[in-house]
């Protein structure tokens, strides 16, 4: 599969064959891995970063903190899962080019940036 940098795809769920086709081809060893990349995958359309912490996903596919934010990070590491954006120093995902065939720019995030920082001066 070549990898290209592409538009933000178009908002829609994967299809029972795709699901279907994504847990057979994932072969995850881990079973929190599992989890995580079928959250991701069904939790909003395709394209989209899922707007959920790690603790909030551990909590809805039971599993912890702990597990749920390390399956997030070897599913990223491996392109299973993309990094969408940061804010206040906690990260965001969206899934990654193994699934989706194409790499989303940070940038296109829809929401784009929550805030402007500016350095103050003291007079």
């Amino acid at each position: 599969m070549t990898s290209q940098i592409a538009e933000p795809l178009t908002p829609r769920f994967m299809e029972a064959a795709e699901l279907n086709d994504l847990l057979l081809r994932s072969q995850l060893k881990q079973g929190a891995d599992l989890k995580v990349l079928m959250f991701f995958a069904t939790a909003v359309p395709m394209g989209e970063p899922v707007r959920s912490t790690a603790t909030d996903i551990g909590r809805l596919v039971g599993l912890s903190t702990t597990s749920a934010s390390r399956s997030i990070g070897r599913l990223a590491e491996n392109g299973w899962l993309q990094l969408a954006y940061t804010a206040v120093g906690v990260k965001f995902y969206r899934l990654g080019i193994k699934v989706t065939g194409v790499l989303l720019h940070q940038e296109d995030d829809a929401d784009g940036p929550l805030a402007t920082v500016r350095h103050l001066h003291a007079s």
